[in-house]
């Protein structure tokens, strides 16, 4: 794979990527807090395990936007004789990288509205 493919390829599965370390760091954090009784500890002011939550999803919603912006971009710039693989990419892009937009404010919005530990 040429340099230019790998890098439309990455671009293409930023979201995927960005959702897989937001629910890796979620599962991780969340769990490893509450088996040892940390989650009522508190960083300026909001319990730790919603922080944490709360930044790994702010950094995955940036990540996965940033990929959709990039994906739209580049296939607003091909013309009519774009080859099909680089159609196809960013096409692909941009439904892969809105898809997992929805995908991560789904997986992060219940840490808001249960328990910490429920």
């Amino acid at each position: 794979m040429s340099g230019r493919r790998t890098g439309q390829v990455l671009l293409m599965l930023a979201g995927l990527i960005a959702w897989a370390v937001q629910f890796t760091v979620i599962y991780g954090v969340t769990s490893t807090l509450c088996g040892r009784e940390w989650a009522d500890v508190t960083l300026l002011g909001v319990g730790i395990v919603h922080a944490v939550v709360a930044l790994a999803t702010l950094a995955a919603l940036i990540v996965a936007a940033l990929s959709f912006l990039g994906s739209w971009r580049i296939h607003g710039g091909l013309g009519e004789t774009a080859a099909a693989p680089d159609r196809f990419i960013s096409q692909a892009g941009i439904l892969i990288s809105g898809l997992s937009l929805v995908v991560i404010l789904w997986q992060g919005i219940p840490a808001f509205i249960l328990p910490a530990c429920a």
